[in-house]
Formats: C-alpha cells, sequence, structure tokens
C-alpha cells in the first residue's frame, strides 16, 4: 500500500510484544517450522507491517527480533539506497528482511551496486510461491530471477457510494465511457460531486496503467516509454472534460483540502477508481466517511475491448538479504507474514493478501465487514487476476515525474492532453539517468 509517511526508528526486542496483535496457525507445508528457527532478526517495516514483526516475535519466542519502523514510502525517496551503500561500504548493519512501499525497490536492490535481495528460490518452498498470482511473481522478478514476495495486492478497482448513486437514481458504470459520461451529468446535475480525483502521485497507475499505456516495457537493459500512444491520448482525451468540469478534480486524496471538500457524513464521492486499499485507508480512515456507504464494482473495460485489464497502485514487497547470517528464519518470517498472519478477527490486515490461500479467507472476513454498503469481495477478487502485464517495474521512481510534469500543471489548468509528451520525456531523462536505454 501507498499511504503514510514517517521516520521515527524503534527497536523492539522479542521479549516485549506481550500487547502485540497475533493470530494462530502454522507456516505452509514444507517451510520452517518453529522448531527449526531462531537467533537474531532484524526486520525494517513501515507502520502499517508493524503489528506482523510484533506478532511473529510473540508467536516465536526463540527468534529474538529486532524490529525498526520507517518510512516505507518515499516515493522514491533515496533513503534506503543510501542506508544500504553505507552498510555495504562498511560490511556490516543489513536487516535481515526489508519490506516497502515502495515496489519497485526490488529492483535496485537486486542489482549492483546494491546488490542486497536475496533470491528466494531454495528459501520459500516453490509449492508456496506458486500460491502467487502470476502478475504478483512477475514484479517480483529480475532478469529472470525471483527476489521478493508481495505481502498485499493494490488491484484497482471501481470504488461506488451505494448511498449517493441510488439517491441520484444513477447506474453504476461497466466502461470508462459510460463513466465519463456520468462525470458529465453529475457536473450538471449536482455540481460538487466528484468521479474520481487525479492529484495523487500515482494518478497514472490507477488511468493509465489499467488502459495499457505504454510507459514501462522493460526488455533487458531497455525500457520502451511512449506516452503519445493510441492507449494514453485517449484518456487523457477522456479526462481532460472531467478535470476541467470539477469532477475529476486534481486534489490528493490525503490532503486536508480533499477530506474538507469531499469527506464526512455528507461526503461527495460517488464514485472512485482506485485501489483495493482505498476502502480503509481513504474512505474510513483519511475521509470519514460514515459505514454503508462505500463498496466496489469490477474495473472498468475500454469499450468493448477485452480482455478487462486494470491498474495496480502498490503491492508492497517483502524483501530479504543476501547478507543476512540467519536467511532460514529470515524466509521463515517472511512465509509467516505472507501467508499466515491477521487474515480476520477485530484487526485483520488493511490490504488484499496476495498469497492466494490467505487471500480467500481476507475476503470472507470483508464479505462480513459491516462498513460496507454491500458485499465488495466479488469485484475485488475478479480485478485480482486482470492486473496488465504490460508494465514492468523499474529501477527510477516514475511517481514523482508524474507529480512534477503532470499534477502541478493540471493544477495550474492545463489539459492532461497537452502533458503526455513532456511527461514521457521526463521520464525518458529519468531512465536513461538510471541507466536504461530507451526505445
Amino acid at each position: 500500500m501507498i499511504q503514510r509517511r514517517l521516520w521515527p526508528v524503534v527497536i523492539v526486542a522479542a521479549m516485549a510484544m506481550a500487547g502485540c496483535s497475533t493470530s494462530t496457525g502454522t507456516s505452509p507445508s514444507g517451510s520452517n517450522s518453529a522448531g527449526t528457527v531462531g537467533g537474531d532478526l532484524t526486520i525494517w517495516v513501515d507502520a502499517a507491517r508493524l503489528p506482523v514483526a510484533q506478532a511473529y516475535a510473540k508467536a516465536h519466542p526463540q527468534v529474538h527480533a529486532n524490529i525498526v519502523t520507517f518510512d516505507g514510502d518515499g516515493n522514491g525517496a533515496t533513503t534506503l539506497q543510501t542506508k544500504i551503500q553505507l552498510w555495504n561500504r562498511t560490511g556490516k548493519g543489513w536487516p535481515d528482511v526489508i519490506f516497502s512501499e515502495q515496489v519497485n525497490d526490488p529492483v535496485w536492490m537486486a542489482q549492483k551496486p546494491f546488490d542486497f535481495a536475496a533470491p528466494v528460490k531454495d528459501l520459500i518452498p516453490q509449492d508456496v510461491l506458486g500460491q502467487w498470482p502470476a502478475s504478483s511473481t512477475a514484479q517480483c522478478t529480475i532478469n529472470g530471477t525471483q527476489y521478493c514476495v508481495q505481502d498485499n495486492l493494490a488491484q484497482v478497482v471501481l470504488w461506488v457510494n451505494k448511498k449517493l448513486m441510488d439517491q441520484f437514481h444513477y447506474t453504476v458504470p461497466k466502461t470508462w465511457q459510460e463513466w465519463a459520461s456520468l462525470g458529465d451529468k453529475v457536473a450538471k446535475e449536482h455540481p460538487g460531486y466528484i468521479v474520481g480525483n487525479i492529484g495523487d502521485s500515482f494518478g497514472h497507475w490507477i488511468y493509465l496503467w489499467g488502459n495499457q499505456c505504454p510507459l514501462e516495457q522493460v526488455n533487458g537493459t531497455s525500457v520502451h516509454i511512449d506516452a503519445t500512444d493510441s492507449h494514453c491520448t485517449r484518456v487523457a482525451e477522456l479526462l481532460d472534460p472531467l478535470i476541467k468540469n470539477g469532477t475529476v478534480p486534481p486534489l490528493n486524496v490525503f490532503t486536508p483540502d480533499f477530506a474538507q471538500k469531499y469527506g464526512g457524513a455528507d461526503s461527495k464521492v460517488l464514485l472512485m477508481p482506485g485501489p483495493s486499499w482505498y476502502a480503509q485507508a481513504v474512505f474510513d480512515q483519511a475521509l470519514h466517511m460514515p459505514a454503508k456507504q462505500i463498496t466496489a464494482a469490477p474495473p472498468l473495460q475500454w469499450g468493448t475491448d477485452t480482455p478487462v485489464t486494470t491498474g495496480q497502485v502498490g503491492g508492497g514487497p517483502w524483501i530479504m538479504s543476501r547478507h543476512s547470517a540467519n536467511l532460514k528464519t529470515a524466509a521463515d518470517f517472511v512465509t509467516w507474514a505472507t501467508t499466515v498472519f491477521n487474515p480476520s478477527g477485530a484487526e485483520a490486515r488493511p490490504g488484499y493478501p496476495a498469497y492466494a490461500p490467505l487471500a480467500t479467507k481476507w475476503l470472507e472476513q470483508q464479505a462480513a465487514n459491516p462498513y460496507y454498503a454491500a458485499d465488495p469481495t466479488p469485484a475485488l477478487k475478479a480485478a485480482a487476476d486482470q492486473i496488465w502485464p504490460g508494465w514492468n517495474l523499474v529501477s527510477y521512481p516514475d511517481q514523482p515525474v508524474w507529480s512534477t510534469s503532470v499534477v502541478t500543471e493540471l493544477v495550474a489548468g492545463k489539459p492532461l492532453s497537452s502533458l503526455l509528451e513532456p511527461f514521457g520525456k521526463a521520464l525518458k531523462q529519468a531512465a536513461q539517468a538510471a541507466g536504461y536505454a530507451v526505445n
């Protein structure tokens, strides 16, 4: 998930875990059992993953866990790169496991000059690894070798305010064209209400990824970038009138301004394309929308194009260090964190588990979650297999490029259609600076 930024560092010993959340169960067959692991284990996590590290320490008292919380989502910040280079120079300090909300981190971590990530083959059994969706495994695979496993999927669906849709007597759109037509109608009939937003640093992952805009197609050391492809320009042409009429504002969903304008009990969010984690992180926590309003509909289809494809915003990876002196325990922790931890209960994990058997349990919990206006799980489950594989993760961060070259210009009143070409050029510069050949 891409949600938070923080930078406190906390060291927590396993003996201090008495009050933390946990779950029962054992790791899948073939993984290391609790009786065969132990010793010191240093784990770096973001705030959202702190409970799983604490729960593992409580469930495995033979492991002395040093847990460090850090900014897992720098949106391209070089904090981790600086840290790893320092550890490499001094020959010490590497954590055994890192969780990152920046999904492209494994790409550079697996390559020189960092050489941090350990291949997961032989650390996690193949029959377990086979339970991740192909699109998820692909994002963790660099030059044919898998270097991470994703904690959660962040597939984009269409979030629907069922209360408002019923009140306004609107039908939930199934295509992008129907969605845009409804946006035009909303601007005329209910000004001030919105059907989406495009002010986030990951807006292109929502609107362009799912519509097959070729911005990150990697082949070895080269990357294909074409922001003027028809799959890109058609999306911009669809969005421009909605940005202009105010139903898709260029505002960030996590800003106080957005919450004040569109959140609260009288929320003005009618529809919103967004990832699976929006339910809790955006609608509940950021916008404070009451229960019984929001549910999920399937990803929008482009006209009659098949198959339907969608984007992804997040899907944070767990990465083990090739420098670890305790890889067996590191692998046991990563396996436990992704295949066992907390799919249900009052403190159920917020993200859609990438590991399929755990996702099934999590979906059962969400289907009964009283926050939703209707069961969101059919849409979430279907979208998990619809993430377009035509985007590859790259070693350079693209979100700052989108924010700088597109979002700031949208705020200034420029149409998205006029910004695609300079966005593509800025991406090309970022790719070349990272050592890619661009075609």
